[in-house]
């Protein structure tokens, strides 16, 4: 006790302190429970009917929602969340409800459309739902609903009603009052068991400077509203715990920040020399050939007309190689660097299929390749129409040139809801498993005897993959019992 110099006074701060601060808690809390216990009530109720929306909303999306299995989920769904579900065609042929009688909830949700009684619009979400409270007079109570559409174009209505949220506030503030009362009388009676530990500060602060002098700065001295002798110490050794914390941290922060600026540029480094080595292997062999047959040219090698046109499609041949790989590094580059965007546009998607097979139409034929379109129909699609020129080119280049066995192409489209999947299958040979998880990454080639043999550069698969990442589209490939199937998707043009 003779730490303390001024007892009376700790004591009269300690009770003072503990009864006023219970006293202005239970008030605040009858305050806010009066003010926000509403509005509280609304939030928690919107995030529930939100989260039965999202959850049965991904149902639909699986095609479970109307199963039989999904019966008993669906009435536990409704039960859990104290909430009336209502699940309707465009016809109006009621496809799930949680009650015996959807005859009432149809009518409800006829008032909720036409905007009767609507009290107060509580949420929008475009084109999924619109969340309301709404003053029913045929129940006269009030209730908050959710109205909608699902993904798979059916409405929904989800309602819980509010009505006993008019009387819990007054009850609740009863028993804040009450508490109140209570919690004085015990704040009191506790008041004189804390005088005992009075002296409890100083072993607060013992505890802060033992972890201080162990670099340990998570513990802090608590200083308390009324400010003594013992408080003013806890505040200085607070205030050098949070300077040694802060210079130490910001050392460390230094050090992070330097060794993770070090990892970027060793990553930057490989990656450059990674890039040009790979480049540079593409372009050594073209230019090696249009070098060779350029000089046998001008040495007067050839003498007759026939070889030197042979020489003559060789450089050309060479020179088309090159050409494609720079213009394709080009636009992986701009798309890579986010220097590309997307010109959403609708578009007729089968257009540019033909295009492309008609430019192959003289390799298809000299190489007797089978070629077949499926489910070949006119289709409009929203998607940038030059990138899913480069992405539909690259699929039929690849399926040229790796076909094989039965020298067999086919084209297929297949609806999908509100997507278009486009798969393009060639005979031959199938994936390795363990190549299928490389084969969009730059430069990497699965045969690469082949690719050398008709020109890949091991990078066209890269391009389709940002090019797909870019419009957020799904993609990939599929090995066949007898070949190869890439495919992707596309977004469905409203004028479909």
């Amino acid at each position: 006790m003779k730490l303390i110099r001024k007892p009376s006074a700790i004591n009269r701060q300690i009770a003072g302190l503990i009864i006023d601060v219970i006293i202005l808690i239970l008030l605040l809390c009858c305050i806010f429970n009066s003010c926000f216990l509403g509005d509280f009530f609304i939030s928690q109720k919107t995030t529930a009917i939100e989260e039965v929306y999202d959850e049965l909303n991904k149902c639909a999306q699986k095609d479970t929602l109307y199963t039989a299995e999904y019966s008993s989920d669906f009435n536990e769904i409704s039960d859990y969340n104290d909430t009336a579900i209502l699940i309707l065609d465009e016809y109006s042929v009621v496809k799930r409800c949680s009650l015996s009688d959807a005859s009432s909830m149809k009518e409800q949700l006829a008032y909720c459309i036409n905007g009767a009684g609507q009290k107060d619009t509580v949420k929008i979400v475009p084109d999924k739902y619109k969340i309301i409270k709404l003053y029913y007079p045929k129940n006269d109570e009030d209730y908050l609903i959710l109205y909608g559409k699902l993904s798979d174009g059916n409405y929904i209505m989800i309602r819980v009603c509010i009505e006993g949220l008019k009387n819990a506030s007054g009850i609740a503030n009863k028993f804040m009052i009450n508490t109140a009362l209570f919690g004085v009388l015990i704040a009191t009676a506790l008041t004189y068991i804390i005088v005992v530990f009075i002296t409890k500060p100083i072993f607060e602060m013992i505890e802060v400077t033992e972890g201080i002098s162990k670099m340990d700065f998570t513990k802090k001295y608590k200083v308390k509203a009324y400010h003594n002798e013992i408080d003013e110490l806890g505040e200085h050794i607070n205030a050098m715990s949070a300077v040694l914390e802060e210079t130490i941290a910001q050392l460390k922060e230094a050090n992070e920040e330097m060794r993770h600026d070090i990892e970027i540029r060793e990553e930057t480094e490989n990656m450059r020399k990674e890039f040009i080595a790979n480049v540079s292997h593409e372009l050594k062999t073209p230019i090696a050939l249009i070098q060779g047959y350029a000089e046998g040219l001008q040495e007067g090698i050839m003498d007759d007309e026939n070889s030197r046109k042979i020489y003559l499609d060789v450089i050309i041949d060479e020179s088309n190689k090159m050409n494609r790989l720079v213009r394709e590094m080009l636009v992986l580059n701009q798309l890579e660097a986010g220097q590309m965007e997307a010109d959403w546009d609708s578009f007729n998607v089968t257009d540019i299929v033909h295009g492309v097979l008609e430019s192959n139409r003289l390799y298809l034929e000299a190489q007797n390749i089978v070629f077949s379109f499926i489910n070949e129909m006119d289709v409009m699609v929203k998607a940038d129409e030059f990138l899913v020129e480069q992405v539909v080119t690259n699929f039929i280049s690849n399926a040229i040139h790796y076909v094989m066995n039965e020298n067999e192409i086919t084209v297929k489209y297949e609806l999908k809801k509100k997507k278009l999947r486009i798969s393009v299958y060639n005979s031959g040979n199938r994936i390795p498993k363990k190549d299928i998880s490389f084969i969009w990454d730059k430069f990497y080639k699965v045969d690469k005897a082949r690719s050398r043999e008709y020109g890949g550069s091991g990078i066209g698969l890269s391009v389709v993959k940002a090019v797909m990442e870019l419009l957020g589209e799904n993609y990939g490939v599929v090995n066949r019992q007898r070949g190869v199937e890439f495919w992707f998707e596309l977004a469905l043009s409203e004028d479909t």
